[in-house]
């Protein structure tokens, strides 16, 4: 696996496996909270780090804009990396936030990953042709998705067309809006860029994301396979 942040559970396992995506903050403490949670869970979690190995903002980011390019080949070598890796039972799932989100859902689009958790991603916002969309979703895994209906960032508009693509797939989904959530509602920032997501008009939401949380891990346990061990 390339550069990043791994967080393995207790036990002897085997584990599924989780690729978690980061967002347009990078390899934060936060980000290391929620790869410790999910191992907690009895996960087996790679963070890889998408600004590394000459992979500068640019890069990435025309990736995430044209849903292509080196960062997805990228997420599939780490799936294929964690699948093979002592202690994983060859089940990875995809968990990504907002930039990250985005680039999970796409990859989840593409048939290697075998559920997929996007939180807040960017949507392809005026893809009218849903044939377009179902292009992006032409293997699609299942797909549990939360959003906050005051995002500023996403346009929530948009969530019922992902909603309606994932069904016409035909894959096992689990969309939902949270009415009171803002974008990054699951995360917990501290520090300068807690003051910079408030500034922002995001917040933390205990409430939402307790639910989101609990909505993901019932999905991955069903479709990723009971993890071995955990806290849950």
């Amino acid at each position: 696996m390339h550069p990043g942040y791994t967080a393995v559970p207790d036990g002897a396992g085997p584990f599924p496996g989780v690729v978690v995506v980061h967002d347009a903050y990078g390899m934060t403490a936060e980000l290391r909270r929620v790869c410790d949670h999910l191992a907690g869970q009895g996960y087996l979690v790679h963070a890889p780090s998408m600004y590394q190995r000459g992979r500068c903002l640019r890069q990435v980011f025309r990736g995430l804009v044209h849903d292509e390019g080196p960062a997805f080949e990228r997420l599939e070598s780490e799936r294929a990396a964690l699948a093979v890796r002592p202690g994983c039972t060859g089940r990875v799932g995809i968990m990504g936030f907002c930039m990250g989100g985005r680039f999970a859902l796409v990859a989840a689009g593409r048939g290697g990953f075998d559920a997929a958790a996007v939180n807040y991603g960017l949507l392809p916002e005026g893809r009218q042709d849903p044939a377009e969309l179902d292009r992006m979703l032409s293997a699609p895994c299942p797909v549990v998705a939360s959003f906050g209906a005051r995002d500023k960032v996403v346009d929530v508009a948009e969530v019922d067309k992902l909603r309606t693509g994932l069904d016409r797939a035909g894959v096992p989904s689990d969309v939902k809006v949270y009415p009171e959530a803002t974008h990054s509602f699951l995360a917990q920032y501290t520090g300068p860029l807690g003051m910079l997501m408030r500034v922002q008009g995001m917040s933390h939401d205990p409430e939402a994301s307790a639910d989101a949380w609990e909505r993901t891990l019932d999905f991955f346990a069903e479709h990723l396979g009971e993890p071995g061990h955990g806290e849950r």
